[in-house]
């Protein structure tokens, strides 16, 4: 793992533009969730933070990349490529794992 290879990549800006996309759809499916899902008023409150175009991509683009090893180890693979191997469904999944940690955060915020 270079640190280098991954902050090159949360930084360029495709790989941050397709996490914000993705941000904005993970988003929307939390803003139609059951109410009743844990951390529901946390993850509303974060959903329409990001909607409203208020979260900084290349931040959370950071963040996915940190958590999540399968996107660790394709940009590790292949660092020239600046995350363009790795698959949005991966990002996606990324993404969904980590909403109630940034949700929490945001709400401590």
């Amino acid at each position: 793992m270079s640190a280098k290879d991954h902050i090159a990549t949360a930084s360029d800006p495709e790989f941050a533009g397709r996490v914000m996309m993705i941000m904005f759809k993970v988003a929307q499916n939390v803003a139609s969730e059951d109410p009743a899902t844990a951390n529901h008023a946390e993850r509303i409150a974060y959903a329409s933070f990001v909607i409203m175009g208020n979260e900084k991509p290349q931040l959370v683009s950071a963040h996915v990349i940190s958590s999540n090893p399968t996107i660790s180890g394709a940009i590790d693979s292949d660092p020239a490529a600046l995350g363009s191997n790795v698959p949005d469904g991966d990002i996606e999944f990324a993404l969904a794992s980590i909403w109630d940690a940034r949700s929490l955060a945001f709400a401590a915020a």
